[in-house]
């Protein structure tokens, strides 16, 4: 695990993985939730997220961008519950 980013980043990769499609793999726990925390930090600061800066936070945190639009639906209800 890597001690940068935040134990709940890690929870929430916990999370997602009981719910996506394709098995989230030990070797992909790190840069999901890398990726999470990019995504959510922007969200608590009410920042506009595209589809390009989305692409970006996934090639800067290293996850497949085919998991990209699962993990907008997951946080999607994740947010909504």
């Amino acid at each position: 695990m890597n001690n940068e980013i935040p134990l709940k980043y890690y929870d929430i990769v916990d999370e997602y993985s009981t719910e996506c499609e394709a098995p989230v793999g030990e070797s992909e726990r790190d840069a999901l939730a890398r990726y999470f925390q990019l995504l959510i930090t922007r969200l608590m600061n009410n920042e506009e997220i595209s589809e390009d800066a989305q692409e970006e936070m996934a090639s800067e945190a290293g996850i497949d961008g085919q998991r990209i639009d699962e993990i907008a639906t997951f946080l999607n209800q994740w947010g909504n519950e």
